[in-house]
């Protein structure tokens, strides 16, 4: 279940993904073809025994052998290579300024299980890089001898000057940055996901009334205010004040979670006798208000009678099992053209009193302030 919510999440968002991987794809392309290309060299050296200075025959040998298997000369080797002051010599012997090769680096390393020492020189300018390494190790070499003579250490392999360079590499760093922006493409997406669901939450949480679940009065008349002076509107908007007079008394003697549920339950009464695209917000203690849209007044007065009836019902209380008759009033007004929202409501307002003072349930004020009700609303 989780896996189809994730691919649900990819295929929401797959522009997200496109996106960050053609911006990688690009970036690395834009940088292969602006950046300076840098080559690597190396060369080899093996470090022996001098067979020259051994004596003692084969036993001497493998007693030399034996030592250099320790890998502390051979590691002196490679630091020696690595040394400042063989490198400034190197320079010195070249005639080439320090400050001229900042681009330029050099590393030896003594190889595993093995009594070779490889020296690598990277920067620019591949012929510059050969003959560093060639000259680094020459210079090493004749330091060596001056101060080691029972191990030799000769050239294995002299730096050649490369076919390519190391970096950068259009088509290899074109397939990582598109890997790495798929990879950061998915990541931005399941992110996009989790913040506009936090805004949404958050966004709902400030827009819905706490207890009952419907819009709070405030986003209500925001709602209603911005349909009530749209030009596209015409008398077609009608809005209804739903009272549950038999909630009213025991606003102040139930427990808040079975206030809770009575108000929840009347909200899904509503909604379930509504359209979808219709507004339901909390408007008081014990009253909902629905605004109908597109709906005109006498639509609204025979809708708003089949609600009544649904709201009738007992609702059932979850802890003492008792019944609780909502006894609604309903008040409707119809929108007129050129008329605010507080006319609206103050039609409303007034049908809900003519409503209850009344012997009509159901009451409407059409826009032409006509008094209306809906046949069998009659009390008695």
């Amino acid at each position: 279940m989780e896996i189809k919510l994730y691919f649900q999440i990819l295929r929401r968002t797959w522009w997200i993904i496109v996106i960050t991987a053609l911006a990688a794809v690009t970036a690395s392309l834009a940088y292969s073809y602006f950046a300076q290309p840098v080559y690597r060299v190396s060369s080899r050296y093996l470090v022996l025994p001098n067979p020259s200075l051994v004596s003692g025959g084969s036993g001497m040998v493998l007693e030399s052998l034996a030592t250099l298997d320790r890998r502390s000369i051979i590691q002196t080797y490679a630091e020696i290579m690595n040394s400042p002051r063989i490198y400034k010599e190197t320079l010195n012997t070249l005639n080439m300024d320090e400050n001229a090769l900042l681009d330029y680096t050099y590393s030896a390393v003594v190889l595993p299980d093995a009594n070779i020492i490889e020296l690598s020189v990277t920067g620019p300018n591949p012929e510059t890089d050969v003959l560093l390494a060639n000259s680094i190790g020459d210079h090493a070499i004749a330091f060596v001898k001056t101060i080691y003579q029972i191990f030799d250490i000769e050239v294995l392999d002299p730096a050649v000057p490369p076919i390519e360079p190391i970096r950068p590499q259009p088509l290899r760093d074109a397939v990582i940055a598109l890997a790495l922006g798929l990879g950061v493409g998915v990541a931005l997406a399941f992110l996009n996901e989790a913040l506009s669901t936090t805004i949404g939450n958050i966004m709902q949480r400030y827009s819905l009334d706490e207890m009952s679940s419907a819009f709070n009065r405030k986003t209500f008349e925001r709602r209603l205010e911005a349909l009530a002076s749209s030009t596209a509107i015409s008398d077609y908007l009608s809005l209804c004040l739903v009272e549950m007079a038999g909630l009213k008394d025991y606003l102040d003697v139930l427990p808040q979670p079975t206030l809770y549920q009575v108000l929840r339950e009347a909200h899904t009464i509503l909604r379930n006798q509504l359209r979808g695209s219709d507004i339901i917000g909390r408007w008081g203690a014990c009253t909902f208000a629905v605004l109908l849209s597109e709906t005109p007044g006498k639509v609204a007065l025979n809708t708003m009678g089949l609600v009544r009836v649904a709201l009738s019902v007992p609702i059932r209380i979850n802890i003492s099992g008792e019944e609780l008759y909502l006894n609604p009033f309903i008040g409707i007004a119809e929108h007129e053209i050129g008329k605010s929202k507080d006319d609206l409501i103050k039609g409303a307002e007034l049908a809900l009193e003519r409503a209850k003072k009344g012997t009509d349930r159901v009451v409407l004020i059409d826009s032409a302030k006509k008094l209306l009700y809906r046949e069998g609303d009659r009390l008695g």
